[in-house]
């Protein structure tokens, strides 16, 4: 429950910049609900992250993808400055050697680095995403705030076809009497997508929703086809 508690009041607390007050206001007092309400189970409390997540997932989208592009363009830029010569060499030998920036969030490299350097690596990593935060902030309230409410926009677009997608397999399981398993499956699935759009599981990935009824429907048609094939013949033998 205190983990996540923890995710929501990140949500709360890292809200993009220019999200409309009103849905921080309704944010807020949510969170404030859920800490003052200790009957409150984990269920309740991811549903209403859930309803946050909708709100929010647009705006996170666009502010990450501004993000991610400026620490590309500008990352290093941050973070040379700060390493030590010694360590400045060995980033530029990664480097040379296939590496990039953003590998080094991973953990991947982590062989390639001392536990020395990685100490020296995390702390700067850390104070470049502060800088570049910082960066992106003031970007997108002044020269690219026009660009930055169109990407919301888009997202916004993505979202209603997320929502429709989630729908129609709402439907599919509300309707599947003949497979119990298979509606219970798909809910799940339906779970797994919402928890992407709140920190509760991984990014919700757009392509992933569009195609799942496909492939819910195949399962069912494949278990309606192979229905009762492990089943004993039952003969009456006394009627025969």
């Amino acid at each position: 429950m205190q983990s996540t508690l923890q995710i929501f009041r990140y949500l709360y607390r890292h809200l993009p910049p220019l999200c409309p007050k009103e849905v921080g206001e309704r944010i807020k007092k949510s969170l404030e609900r859920a800490e003052n309400n200790p009957e409150m189970t984990v269920e309740q409390l991811e549903n209403e992250m859930i309803k946050i997540g909708y709100e929010i997932w647009p705006w996170n989208q666009a502010y990450k993808e501004f993000l991610m592009a400026t620490e590309d363009r500008l990352g290093e830029h941050f973070l040379l400055p700060h390493l030590s010569d010694r360590l400045k060499e060995k980033y530029a030998e990664f480097v040379h050697h296939g590496g990039n920036l953003r590998e080094l969030h991973s953990g991947r490299p982590a062989n390639f680095f001392t536990s020395e350097e990685r100490v020296e690596l995390c702390r700067n990593l850390v104070d470049m995403q502060v800088k570049l935060r910082e960066y992106v902030d003031r970007d997108i309230v002044g020269l690219n705030k026009k660009k930055y409410l169109q990407r919301v926009e888009d997202f916004k677009k993505m979202l209603t076809e997320i929502k429709n997608n989630l729908g129609n397999l709402r439907h599919l399981a509300d309707g599947e009497d003949e497979h119990p398993s298979l509606a219970q499956e798909i809910t799940s699935k339906i779970r797994d997508f919402e928890y992407g759009l709140c920190l509760l599981g991984p990014e919700i990935n757009y392509e992933a929703v569009c195609k799942t009824e496909e492939f819910f429907r195949g399962r069912k048609t494949e278990l309606s086809r192979f229905k009762g094939i492990n089943i004993p013949m039952q003969i009456d033998w006394y009627n025969n």
